[in-house]
């Protein structure tokens, strides 16, 4: 993997412009996820916790078209998998 240079003088790269408009797309497009462009590792990242998981979904991808069947394929499954509440962790006692 290459990590694209960085635009001269701080300023963004002009395609990060596209990128991130690519992501308030998303965002749109998939409510309750948290999209965003990575433009120092040149990835878009998302993350949401999805119902039945015990943590957070996070997904990468170098392009939104990427981006997007992940998260599709993430809200799929989800809907496959029954949601059933872990069991209660419980401590014995040591003698």
């Amino acid at each position: 993997m290459t990590i694209p240079d960085p635009a001269p003088s701080g300023q963004p790269a002009k395609d990060d412009a596209g990128r991130w408009q690519e992501a308030a797309r998303l965002r749109r497009e998939h409510p309750g996820w948290i999209v965003l462009w990575l433009a120092g590792i040149g990835q878009y990242k998302t993350y949401r916790r999805l119902p039945g998981a015990r943590h957070d979904t996070a997904l990468t991808a170098a392009t939104a078209s990427d981006l997007a069947a992940q998260i599709t394929q993430a809200e799929l499954c989800a809907r496959r998998t029954p949601h059933r509440r872990p069991a209660p962790v419980t401590r014995r006692d040591q003698p």
